[in-house]
């Protein structure tokens, strides 16, 4: 008995864990990864474990039985294996709930909310109640009650750490967030079934098989969608829509990568990118953040001798920059981290592009520091180029801000062109040089942006009521968190 009882509260802690995780990844494709949904996320769950654990106390004492814990872990994991088919239904409804509001945040911090709630309240407070009715019948008939806690704590909490680390590194790569809920929700479930029938072990044998039998709905449906997968860093979409092509991770409310079929610009933030190798005549350029390869294909396609490095982290995206956004072959690709490869390699460029997103909202912090800069004016030729894309509010962004402090400090000159499609975006350009763009452009095409970035240049010196970016703090997230949350206010108010 005793020995089931460990298993149970070691494999209770592993789902619990395993389906936080899952929870985060079955929310990527509508919401987001962002601090709010992983607020929400962590906040729902501990409040309801909460509620477990005061509920399966007060049972416990009043039906110490362990019929009565399995019974509510066997309701637990059926409502865990039906939140694959609960999700999509449930996203379609709050999608019409929160059509009549035009706030992005404000459906992903109160849609994420509510979807948390309503799939994970209910069947994390039925698993909550497994620690303490463990205890309760295990203490009947001894009287070391603290010991018995602390080895059932820590045999839960060993449960946990196994739950943590073989989803992520395992089971979400390999077979998808779906199956990997159902599969640890399985394992739970066949074990809380033998304490009713503890001579048919033979059950465990759906532990092997269900998972794999069951056809699982689409992940997320939208106009146009090609193909959508996960890969161990996002959720991916392609989308065909009118003459264009979108590549979305997560929530898909962002665009990493876009073409215009037939044209060689997207009428986007990227074209300002075609303008720079121009300023200073640039033959080597890499870009950090290569995504579907927007900005490498146009380079190429308006300098032909121009040779591109660019660097993406997702060996996915790579695969799918190359089979559906025809990522030009000229490309070398590096399959790396952006600082992580400016720090092993040796090579110097003349314009590096920084476009590098966690998703559409968050730069990586270490993507944005004064060290960070530094380490890029260092792979620079002497009229190298810094390009950074910057999604902030206003000129006097405290994120946008924050950042040309940091470029203050490495460059000489820093200047910032707010986008005409998009007054969200903003190119930041940094230099030791002068930065004048050219009064021909090399294409007609690109004689319109041209001009208007002549007008609309402008230079940006430190700012000391700003912060400096640094790798010791950098709370990129917390501004770009205020930055939604006052657009919220905005909007709703």
């Amino acid at each position: 008995m005793n020995k089931y009882i460990y298993v149970l509260a070691f494999t209770a802690g592993m789902c619990i864990m395993a389906v936080e995780l899952c929870a985060s990844r079955l929310m990527a494709p509508y919401f987001g990864t962002s601090t709010f949904v992983w607020t929400n996320i962590i906040g729902v769950i501990m409040i309801a474990l909460a509620i477990g654990y005061i509920i399966g106390g007060r049972l416990a004492d009043s039906h110490p039985d362990l019929k009565v814990l399995n019974s509510l872990i066997c309701l637990g994991c059926l409502w865990l294996l039906l939140i694959p088919w609960l999700t999509p239904f449930l996203i379609k409804q709050l999608f019409f709930f929160f059509s009549s509001v035009n706030s992005a945040a404000f459906f992903i911090f109160g849609g994420s909310l509510i979807a948390i709630i309503l799939l994970f309240v209910l069947p994390i407070i039925l698993l909550g109640a497994t620690s303490p009715f463990l205890i309760k019948i295990l203490s009947i008939n001894n009287k070391n009650i603290g010991n018995v806690a602390g080895l059932i704590f820590g045999v839960s909490t060993i449960g946990s750490i196994v739950g943590t680390f073989v989803p992520v590194l395992i089971f979400i790569p390999i077979f998808g967030t779906s199956r990997t809920i159902i599969f640890f929700a399985t394992i739970l479930f066949v074990l809380s079934v033998i304490g009713f029938f503890s001579k048919k072990h033979y059950l465990l044998i759906l532990i092997l098989i269900l998972p794999w039998l069951i056809n699982l709905p689409e992940i997320k449906s939208s106009e146009g969608k090609i193909i959508d997968t996960e890969s161990e860093y996002q959720y991916i979409q392609v989308d065909d829509i009118g003459e264009y092509r979108y590549l979305r991770f997560n929530d898909g409310m962002g665009i990493q990568s876009m073409y215009k079929k037939g044209e060689k610009l997207t009428g986007h933030y990227y074209d300002f990118f075609s303008l720079l190798p121009a300023i200073n005549q640039a033959q080597e350029a890499l870009i950090v953040g290569l995504a579907g390869g927007t900005i490498a294909n146009q380079l190429i396609n308006y300098y032909p001798q121009i040779k591109v490095d660019g660097v993406e982290i997702d060996p996915k995206v790579i695969e799918i920059a190359q089979e559906y956004f025809a990522l030009n072959p000229q490309v070398n690709i590096f399959n790396q981290d952006g600082r992580i490869y400016l720090t092993q390699s040796d090579k110097k460029y003349d314009l590096i592009v920084i476009d590098a997103y966690s998703q559409q909202m968050y730069i990586p912090f270490h993507l944005a520091t004064k060290e960070f800069f530094k380490l890029v004016s260092q792979h620079l030729n002497e009229n190298g180029v810094v390009a950074m894309n910057v999604n902030a509010a206003s000129p006097d962004s405290k994120l946008l801000r924050s950042i040309t402090n940091a470029l203050n400090l490495v460059f000489k000159n820093v200047a910032i062109i707010p986008d005409q499609s998009n007054s969200y975006n903003y190119l930041v350009l940094a230099s030791d040089t002068e930065i004048i763009f050219p009064v021909q452009p090399i294409s007609e095409d690109l004689a319109n942006m041209s001009t208007y970035a002549q007008a609309n240049i402008q230079k940006v010196n430190f700012d000391s009521q700003y912060d400096i970016l640094t790798d010791d703090r950098s709370p990129i997230e917390f501004y770009t968190d205020w930055m939604i949350l006052d657009y919220l206010f905005k909007n709703v108010n």
